[in-house]
C-alpha cells in the first residue's frame, strides 16, 4: 500500500480532505488539490503525522487549462496514479424558471465538466499503466431530482450517468469506476453556493440534522473504493431511497413532493 498514489481534488476541505486523511492514515501518497492552494497546503500539513508523501497543487477544476497543469504537476512528480478521486464541486439552488442561467453555466462548468475534464486528463494515464480506478463524487439528488435544485440535480445525474458510461468502456479492463451519491452532511458547501437565502438555510439545517459527519462519509467511501463498488451511497437511508426510486417511481415521486412541501413549511 505505501506505493500506492491518489489525486483528490476539493482536498482543501469537506469530503475531500476527510478522504485524504484516510488515504494517508493508510499509506497512500496523496495529491491534494483545491481551487484555494492555501487550504490544500492545510491539508498537507495536517497529514504530516501519516508519515506519507503528499503534495499541495491549485487545481480550478472549470478550466481545461488548470487541470491539464495539474495532470502535468502530478505525472512530473510521480510516475503514475492509482486512484484519481473526481470530488471537488459547488452548490446551487432555486426553482428552474427564476435560475439564472450564468448559475446554471457555473454550476454545471464545474459540478459535471469538471468530472469531464479529471476523467479526460487521467483516463489515458490509468489506460495506459494497464490499472486505476476513476472515483466520481456524484450526489443523492442527481437520483432524487428535488424541487428548486434543478441545475445542480441535473449536474450530478450528468455525473452519474458519465460513471455508467465509463463502467461500460472500460468493462474488461483493470481500470475500474466508482460514483459516490451521498445525501447530506456538514460541510462548507453552501459557503460559495449560489442560492437564495431561504434554500441556503434550508440546506443548512438538513446538514446540521445529519448524524454522519464527512470523516464518517469517508471511511465508507474508502471501505468501498478498495472493495471496487460501483454505486456507493455512504449516507444512511439513501440505498432505501434509492430502491424506491428504482422500483417505486411513483411512491418516491409521491415522497418527494410530500418532504418538499413539509419543509417549505407548506400544508
Amino acid at each position: 500500500m505505501a506505493e500506492k498514489r491518489v489525486v483528490i481534488t476539493g482536498a482543501g476541505s469537506g469530503l475531500g480532505r476527510a478522504l485524504a486523511f484516510r488515504f494517508a492514515e493508510h499509506g497512500w501518497r496523496v495529491a491534494c488539490a483545491d481551487i484555494r492552494l492555501d487550504r490544500a497546503q492545510d491539508t498537507v500539513r495536517l497529514m504530516r503525522e501519516f508519515g506519507v508523501g503528499a503534495m499541495a497543487l491549485k487545481v480550478d477544476v472549470g478550466s481545461d487549462a488548470s487541470v491539464d497543469a495539474m495532470h502535468d504537476e502530478i505525472l512530473a512528480a510521480w510516475d503514475g496514479v492509482d486512484v484519481v478521486v473526481n470530488n471537488a464541486g459547488v452548490a446551487s439552488a432555486g426553482s428552474v424558471a427564476q435560475t439564472p442561467l450564468d448559475d446554471w453555466r457555473w454550476t454545471l462548468n464545474i459540478d459535471l465538466m469538471g468530472v469531464v475534464r479529471g476523467c479526460h486528463a487521467f483516463l489515458p494515464v490509468l489506460l495506459e499503466q494497464g490499472s486505476g480506478h476513476i472515483v466520481n463524487i456524484a450526489s443523492f439528488a442527481g437520483f432524487a431530482n428535488a424541487p428548486r435544485m434543478g441545475a445542480y440535480s441535473a449536474a450530478k445525474a450528468g455525473v452519474i450517468s458519465l460513471s455508467e458510461t465509463l463502467r461500460a468502456e472500460l468493462a474488461g479492463s483493470a481500470v475500474k469506476v466508482s460514483v459516490v451519491c451521498p445525501a447530506f452532511f456538514p460541510t462548507n458547501l453552501m459557503d460559495t453556493a449560489r442560492a437564495p437565502a431561504a434554500d441556503k438555510a434550508t440546506a443548512k439545517k438538513f446538514m446540521a440534522n445529519a448524524t454522519q459527519s464527512a470523516d464518517d462519509v469517508a471511511a465508507i467511501v474508502f471501505r468501498e473504493i478498495l472493495r471496487g463498488t460501483f454505486l456507493i451511497l455512504p449516507t444512511k437511508g439513501e440505498r432505501g431511497r434509492w430502491r424506491i426510486k428504482r422500483y417505486a417511481p411513483e411512491l418516491f415521486f409521491r415522497k418527494l413532493v410530500t418532504m418538499a412541501a413539509k419543509t417549505a413549511g407548506k400544508p
